[in-house]
């Protein structure tokens, strides 16, 4: 499966589960970590464990596995490594504390809306 389609189907697995604040980092060409990174935000811990949990068996049954998974316990921030896309998965507390998005300032990226907010809604622009 191309990095594009993994990404693509992260990003599905955590609208199902009515992730909020999606958002997707295209990192190719730009990192030799990854090609992608999605950051998503679950209302509690039971929340984001239930979004990760989601993504990791979406991606399972296409024959994707997660070469590691942190923090499932506490459910605060959810780390699943892809290699090909890196996912984090927060608490809305976390996410603001750690603040990634002004660390990946400047890289493209895509919004993606959740199901309630539009359904397929996208937007795209490079975040400055």
């Amino acid at each position: 499966m191309q990095e594009r389609a993994i990404a693509e189907r992260i990003v599905r697995a955590a609208q199902e589960t009515k992730a909020e604040d999606i958002l997707l980092y295209d990192m190719q060409q730009r990192s030799a970590i990854t090609d992608f990174i999605v950051i998503c935000s679950g209302r509690s811990q039971a929340h984001v464990r239930g979004v990760a949990d989601n993504i990791d068996l979406k991606l399972k049954k296409a024959g994707v596995r997660s070469l590691s998974v942190e923090g499932h316990t506490e459910g605060s921030w959810v780390l699943l490594d892809l290699d090909v896309v890196i996912v984090h998965v927060f608490h809305p507390e976390t996410r603001a504390y750690y603040d990634l998005e002004s660390l990946l300032e400047g890289y493209p990226c895509q919004r993606f809306a959740t199901p309630e907010e539009s359904a397929g809604s996208v937007q795209s622009a490079a975040m400055p």
